[in-house]
């Protein structure tokens, strides 16, 4: 910590030891304390003992896979988690997002490009915590309230399972009904960055967030619209 401000820090888990040395690199230069995990285990280690404020998480680990690995985060930790594989099949993306990933960049990366999306993602937690402070405590609107200091949203006073993005994306929403919001946009504002024409992200969270929203449920909340992305359907709609 230099004049009072905190240095991310940011754990890499990769066994590829030049990737770990371009990504520490880029990283360091950028002003980041970056330690590193060659396996799943030593990830666990050191995530027990450090304050860790982002992860950059490779698939294929030597002792569990990466996917494996994001579920044992996330039952502990909310930070982000930025998937970064050489593994570029559809079925691999989907389940990376679908386990607890915020978002996947992939191998061979420009590294200008991983020190740009780690920013955001760190910009986009910093944000929600000022907003947290500042914010009205309770939101409430048709079938939802959120409790903005706890992060928590409910359905009809049942607490929805969501992850940090999820519920970002659905806080979004829930402040845009009947609005076309275009998968773009979406990514701008809950990641805080360009999606550089991979909306993939997008469409996993959206999905993933649908379902959670729509179980046991005949109401449907979340209309998509052909080359126009989503739109949230308020109470008007039953």
């Amino acid at each position: 910590m230099a004049n009072g401000v905190k240095t991310n820090a940011i754990l890499v888990v990769d066994d590829d030891p030049d990737i770990v040395e371009i990504i520490s690199l880029y990283l360091g230069n950028a002003g980041y304390c970056v330690s590193a995990a060659a396996d799943g285990a030593e990830a666990i280690r050191q995530l027990e003992c450090t304050d860790i404020d982002l992860i950059l998480l490779d698939i294929m680990l030597p002792d569990q896979s990466g996917t494996e690995l994001c579920l044992h985060i996330r039952k502990t930790r909310s930070c982000p988690i930025l998937f970064v594989s050489c593994l570029d099949e559809e079925e691999q993306v989907l389940r990376a997002l679908t386990v607890g990933g915020d978002d996947y960049i992939r191998k061979p990366f420009y590294p200008k490009e991983l020190v740009a999306r780690v920013r955001a993602m760190l910009r986009r937690v910093e944000l929600e915590r000022r907003t947290l402070n500042t914010a009205a405590a309770e939101l409430s609107t048709g079938d939802f309230v959120v409790n903005m200091e706890k992060k928590i949203i409910y359905k009809h006073q049942q607490e929805l399972l969501l992850s940090p993005i999820e519920f970002d994306i659905l806080l979004y929403m829930l402040k845009h009904p009947c609005k076309p919001i275009s998968c773009e946009e979406l990514y701008q504002q809950v990641w805080q960055s360009e999606s550089l024409g991979d909306i993939r992200t997008v469409m996993v969270h959206v999905s993933n967030l649908r379902k959670k929203l729509e179980k046991n449920n005949t109401r449907k909340y979340i209309k998509t619209m052909k080359k126009r992305g989503y739109v949230f359907l308020d109470q008007r709609y039953n």
